[in-house]
């Protein structure tokens, strides 16, 4: 039997052991916590390493890699503030409507910042969001709108909605902020040259003739001058500005072509004259001969801008900035061959050549006048231009070239339901419904809107009233409901405020409706737009004397919808319906009943 050697475990192996058992604990709970440290770091770096690749992009024109760059960076680190604010910066660089939602995170997670907030109206009001602006105004603290960057966002709002005593009066404000800020005086003054009374435009006059002593202002004042004449229809006054800016040292090539349009239109001057006077001022520079041929389109003289197009050098002629505008004197003359063929090279942008051949195709079935086919083959072409953008937006232009309603809007709504923040497509057809009194697309416009982004209040508020306005319904419908939960959420939002006295009125709760509109100021029972709501709920609650009022500005009044002006005369026949007699109630009954015993007990 073969017996086992034992060897004997000295102390110092026992020590080594525990050192290496210690060491080892140690090296894991080191591990264990510089984890989260070192995966914190790794994840800046790769987000810092995105922003950079995204800035590269954006330098090359490559957008589709800079946005993918982008959504790596925001990603890495979700709700970072600094990645948020240089991604909005980029795409506002670029022009992408993509930045109002990154606007609207920063305000998210900065609110009781000014600067994110000032940033999303000047973004809205750059792609045209007027509603987003108005939104983000009306959310601004009380506490920051006594701020110049708030004040001037205000202004900004303001001129946009050509809102003037509203400007005038945060000019005045800024003006008492920053006394030696010379810009404000220039534009307060320019804004009050649109001013009616004889007196506010001659002191207007006189100022601006200060300024335009100072170099850093004239250039900017005689345009402002010249814009604000043509308004009022003071040609004579406009043609001196235009010429006066025209021989400015600075005049851009812009600048020219206002004073060429006076020339034809006003001078009476020949075409070939007015045309040689421009053209040393676009030759050599691809932008200006562009502009300058796309001036030649407009006035109906193509074929003379395309003749001199092809006398410049090779290096303006070939230019990829002359594609576009070589697809407009193609369309000008009706040559569809060769407009297809400089939309394929890209002319308006990448799309797809399918698209491009289908639209040319239905263009086509529309000249056989085959509407059937037509409308088979542009679908197919909506479908092949699929989730781009640019395609899409080729069609929608193709469609208003050919002056064709009802293709262009199903293009419009691809748009829609494709690239949600394409503001000016589905402000585009809204206006387009609202100016035929179309209540049904209306409302299935907001609603599409309301299901891709239900957090937009605005989406919610305007789907709900239209909702009420289609349907006279007495019970407490989900539109009601709606309006309902606005009004609790904010219940001094005028409009808010207005939508649920609505509801309530149309639910046979006038008395109800008119506790609700007591939080109205004057001004706001004032707004012109407010008037068929409140007559209606004057006349639901019997009140003659408020509905007379706002019924005798009805015939002034427009752009009224049919159903809005139907809401006039709902309200006169509710003031000379009888009263209905509710009938009490056994259970009520019997609680009154035992009511007048507890109190005659006590």
């Amino acid at each position: 039997m073969q017996y086992f050697t034992v060897r004997k475990v000295t102390k110092r192996t026992l020590v080594l052991r525990w050192v290496l058992i210690g060491g080892l604990i140690i090296m894991l709970a080191a591990a264990w916590l510089s984890y989260d440290p070192l995966k914190r770091r790794y994840k800046t770096w790769k987000q810092q390493r995105a922003l950079a690749q995204a800035r590269d992009f954006m330098a090359q024109q490559d957008f589709p890699r800079a946005k993918l760059a982008l959504d790596v960076a925001l990603t890495a680190v979700p709700g970072d503030t600094h990645a948020l604010q240089v991604a909005a910066d980029l795409l506002e660089q670029v022009g992408s409507p993509e930045v109002m939602v990154l606007r609207r995170r920063l305000v998210q997670l900065q609110p009781d910042a000014l600067e994110p907030r000032v940033a999303l109206i000047d973004s809205a009001l750059r792609f045209r969001d007027i509603n987003a602006a108005r939104d983000a105004i009306r959310e601004l603290p009380d506490a920051q709108r006594d701020r110049p960057e708030a004040l001037k966002a205000m202004l900004a709002y303001a001129m946009a909605t050509d809102n003037r005593p509203i400007a005038d009066a945060l000019y005045d404000r800024l003006k008492q902020l920053e006394p030696d800020n010379d810009r404000l005086k220039v534009m307060h003054a320019l804004l009050r040259l649109k001013n009616s009374k004889p007196a506010t435009l001659a002191a207007a006059r006189e100022e601006l003739e200060g300024y335009l002593k100072d170099p850093r202002h004239a250039l900017f004042i005689r345009r402002e001058m010249m814009l604000a004449a043509m308004q009022r229809n003071d040609r004579d006054d406009a043609r001196r500005l235009a010429a006066l800016i025209a021989a400015d040292p600075q005049a851009t090539l812009a600048d020219r072509l206002h004073d060429a349009n006076f020339a034809l239109n006003v001078d009476k001057r020949p075409f070939a004259e007015v045309f040689a006077n421009l053209a040393p001022h676009a030759a050599g520079q691809p932008a200006d001969a562009a502009e300058l041929v796309r001036w030649t389109v407009l006035v109906g003289q193509h074929e003379r801008g395309a003749a001199w197009l092809e006398t410049q050098p090779p290096a303006v002629r070939d230019d990829a900035a002359l594609l576009p505008v070589r697809a407009e004197v193609a369309s000008a003359r009706g040559d569809w061959d060769r407009m297809a063929d400089l939309l394929e090279a890209g002319a308006w942008g990448p799309v797809d050549r399918d698209a491009i051949r289908l639209a040319f195709s239905a263009r086509l079935a529309a000249d056989r006048n085959n509407p059937t086919l037509q409308r088979q083959i542009w679908d197919e072409a909506l479908t092949a231009a699929g989730r781009s953008q640019a395609g899409l937006t080729l069609l929608y232009r193709l469609s208003g070239i050919w002056r064709w309603e009802e293709p262009g809007e199903r293009a419009l709504w691809a748009m829609v339901r494709n690239f949600l923040l394409q503001a000016w497509a589905h402000q585009t057809l809204f206006n387009v419904y609202r100016q035929r009194g179309d209540i049904d697309n209306m409302q299935a416009l907001i609603g599409a809107l309301r299901e891709r982004d239900g957090s937009m209040l605005r989406y919610r508020h305007d789907w709900a009233l239209l909702s009420m306005l289609r349907s006279r319904s007495l019970s407490w419908n989900p539109a009601k409901q709606v309006m309902h939960e606005l009004y609790q959420s904010d219940p001094e939002n005028p409009h808010y405020v207005t939508g649920y006295a609505f509801a309530l009125a149309q639910s046979d709760k006038a008395p109800e409706a008119l506790e609700v509109l007591a939080s109205l100021s004057e001004a706001e029972v004032a707004e012109p737009a407010r008037a068929p709501y409140l007559a209606y709920i004057y006349g639901m609650a019997r009140r003659q004397a408020e509905f007379e009022r706002l019924a005798a500005a009805e015939r002034d009044l427009t752009g009224l919808l049919r159903e809005e002006r139907e809401l006039f005369t709902l309200g006169r026949e509710a003031l000379v319906r009888p009263v209905n007699q509710r009938i009490e109630s056994a259970l009520e009954k019997a609680a009154a009943q035992r009511a007048e015993a507890e109190a005659d007990a006590k």
